[in-house]
């Protein structure tokens, strides 16, 4: 066997390193074409606190669904939906409400449909009861039943609905969850 000097080894990969180069330049400019055509939109559903009579004091706690667009592509949000599971065969419950037309947090959420360029936002309010509002929460999330209850909060996701029928799901923050089964054992406790 011949042992090769050191250019002779080196010019050995060349080949190997110019396939290479040419597969990954070649991916990413596909990548760089194809990355404005994508929608990209990160949400969260979380708690805060807003103003209720006085701007300057923060003294309501409300829920509060947050969505920015962080693709190049214009993206246009219609609505949300709010999807939970119900018993004996978990089947899916896609429900849609209207939190923004509450006049204690409407001034504080965007208007549907929202238009968002890239870097822009938009949120929608809840008020702090908005389920025990409802004139049926046990068709919502608040079953009467305790176990079916469990599994419909502990399962729900949020979606955001796009204009070109892409559904988004929301992040729902940590501890939100437990919030909401907490609140309903204190809706569903016997008077």
């Amino acid at each position: 066997m011949e042992t090769c000097n050191t250019w002779q080894c080196i010019n050995s990969f060349a080949p190997w390193l110019s396939a290479v180069g040419t597969i990954t330049i070649s991916g990413i400019a596909l990548w760089l074409s194809l990355r404005d055509k994508f929608i990209r939109v990160r949400s969260n559903f979380s708690g805060g606190l807003i103003p209720s009579y006085d701007p300057q004091k923060l003294d309501t706690y409300v829920y509060i669904l947050d969505f920015v667009n962080i693709g190049a592509r214009e993206v246009q949000i219609v609505n949300f939906e709010w999807h939970s599971r119900k018993l004996p065969v978990f089947k899916k419950i896609r429900s849609v409400i209207h939190p923004y037309q509450d006049e204690r947090v409407a001034r504080f959420s965007s208007k549907f449909p929202v238009r968002l360029k890239d870097g822009e936002s938009g949120q929608i309010v809840f008020a702090n009861d908005f389920i025990e509002v409802l004139e049926q929460p046990e068709l919502f999330i608040f079953s009467q039943n305790s176990v079916e209850a469990f599994i419909q909060i502990f399962s729900s996701n949020i979606y955001l609905c796009t204009s070109v029928g892409k559904k988004i799901k929301v992040t729902m923050k940590t501890g939100i969850r437990k919030e909401l089964w907490n609140k309903y054992k204190k809706y569903n406790k016997p008077l």
